[in-house]
């Protein structure tokens, strides 16, 4: 019987904007349950190549879009409902969005939706919300806070569902010189190694031992 386990991606989400915004169900989840940080130095601009990274538990050279997904090991193996993950555009998965003209808040609410309805059904999940990412790489500052704020009532109400999860970002929130190498990392498992940061690779892997395939 498959596991309700999910890896849930959001690009952007930063621990430097924790306190500014405030995200109460992840500040909860930040201080009960296993955390850490991503490192993605080589990647940090190419989000394509960072969920290939997730996806193929190999390393990958930088690309944009492609214009058909590669053999992703990590969805074979686990049999998971790929969601709106951006390695195409429209992304790839069973729910699948163009990101050049989805509303951030719709985005959102649609992944959490197919998200929720994929779980009920007893089925491993793996999904992206990007909104954060494009919304802040838009110059829309002002909305940061009410993205964080409706992210966080999505993950609260998938991880009431899900029996175990990893949250995380493959990067940080953008800045004038690019993209925070360092991300997000929330799960019901502790990361591979207590003291050190998380790979791209090590997530993949860790995800893979938690649905047990």
């Amino acid at each position: 019987m498959s596991k309700r386990a999910i890896l849930l991606g959001i690009d952007g989400l930063s621990y430097s904007s924790f306190m500014k915004c405030s995200p109460r169900f992840l500040m909860a989840l930040f201080n009960s349950t296993f955390r850490g940080v991503v490192k993605n130095d080589r990647l940090k601009d190419r989000t394509a190549a960072s969920w290939l990274e997730i996806l193929t538990m190999d390393t990958q050279n930088p690309t944009e879009f492609l214009s058909s997904p590669p053999p992703l090991p990590l969805i074979e193996a686990t049999r998971a409902d790929a969601i709106n993950i951006p390695i195409t555009n429209p992304t790839y998965g069973v729910l699948s969005l163009d990101l050049k003209n989805v509303d951030y808040f719709d985005e959102i609410s649609k992944v959490k939706e197919a998200a929720l309805m994929s779980l009920s059904r007893g089925r491993p999940v793996i999904a992206s919300i990007t909104s954060i990412d494009r919304a802040l790489s838009a110059g829309k500052e002002d909305i940061k806070c009410k993205l964080y704020a409706e992210v966080d009532r999505a993950v609260k109400e998938l991880l009431n569902v899900a029996e175990d999860f990893i949250v995380f970002s493959p990067y940080g929130e953008i800045r004038a010189n690019g993209r925070e190498p360092y991300g997000v990392f929330l799960a019901s498992v502790p990361r591979p190694h207590e003291h050190d940061t998380v790979s791209l690779v090590q997530i993949g892997r860790l995800f893979l031992d938690l649905v047990g395939h």
